[in-house]
């Protein structure tokens, strides 16, 4: 972890804070630090990363260890306290993916005019959980609750891309069976794709999965790293060609960021989507 100062009035707080929410603010400040670091922190640490005099720093902590949101370490440094898992457990059996990604599925949609699909690894296949449809009357085939292939779609490749080329293995069929002309049914082939879509950070079903429909997808973390659900747009080719597509990715891996976000994902302290390495 880089000691560079931060200012602990960098965390969002009310421009006229009473002094007890200032304490808090600086309080918020010393637990972020202490969850962030890659190594143990000490007070001497601390005082040179937010500015707090020592005094006041060293009564902010003693505050949060009686709280047992820190605690000390028998070295001198300090760790999370136990009421921290209880908070995180709250905070992960409350999110709700669908919900957390409504307003931004929907402004992708105003973006880009087109279809957005939300979906999720299920039973070796993509399992579309929400969708925000563009206002044209021709639109893409698939609908909430429906399955597609992990190898012929943009949300499926994704998801692949994000595991090693054994767990990949687990989750293709034995015969990759082409949907269209432009389906990639040779094994070599498509994991030479994967890795590609993992280092550019989303993936193009280039007419691939559906008759004349291209789609452009990125992938949505969890607080841990992991790449658990993609969000894709979605259209008929004749009004979404690749040069559609390569503009609109930024817009797409800008939107599956905040959503990543929401779900606790910090992209710094993080895994990306190399979960599966050494192939």
């Amino acid at each position: 972890m880089s000691t560079s100062r931060m200012d602990p009035e960098s965390i969002s707080a009310p421009s006229q804070a009473s002094g007890a929410a200032k304490n808090l603010v600086k309080g918020l400040a010393l637990i972020d630090l202490v969850a962030t670091a890659d190594r143990p922190l000490r007070l001497v640490d601390l005082v040179e990363a937010t500015g707090l005099p020592r005094p006041t720093a060293l009564r902010l902590l003693e505050v949060l260890c009686r709280g047992e949101v820190l605690r000390s370490q028998s070295d001198g440094s300090y760790a999370l306290g136990p009421r921290v898992a209880g908070w995180g457990q709250a905070f992960l059996e409350s999110i709700d993916l669908p919900g957390a990604a409504e307003d931004l599925v929907q402004e992708l949609v105003s973006i880009s005019g087109e279809t957005c699909y939300v979906g999720v690894l299920d039973d070796r296949s993509v399992l579309y959980i929400a969708a925000v449809h563009g206002p044209h009357a021709i639109r893409p085939a698939a609908r909430v609750g429906s399955r597609m292939p992990l190898y012929s779609t943009g949300i499926g490749k994704v998801l692949l891309s994000a595991r090693s080329r054994e767990e990949r293995e687990g989750l293709l069929p034995e015969v990759l069976t082409a949907r269209t002309e432009n389906t990639i049914t040779d094994r070599s082939r498509l994991h030479a794709h994967l890795d590609e879509v993992r280092d550019t950070g989303y993936a193009i079903d280039e007419i691939e999965n559906e008759e004349g429909v291209r789609c452009v997808a990125a992938p949505i973390h969890d607080h841990t790293g992991a790449v658990t659900a993609a969000l894709s747009v979605s259209a008929p080719a004749y009004r979404f060609s690749r040069e559609d597509v390569t503009r609109l990715s930024a817009d797409v891996l800008r939107i599956t960021g905040e959503i990543s976000a929401r779900l606790g994902h910090h992209g710094s302290r993080g895994t990306t989507t190399r979960e599966g390495e050494g192939r």
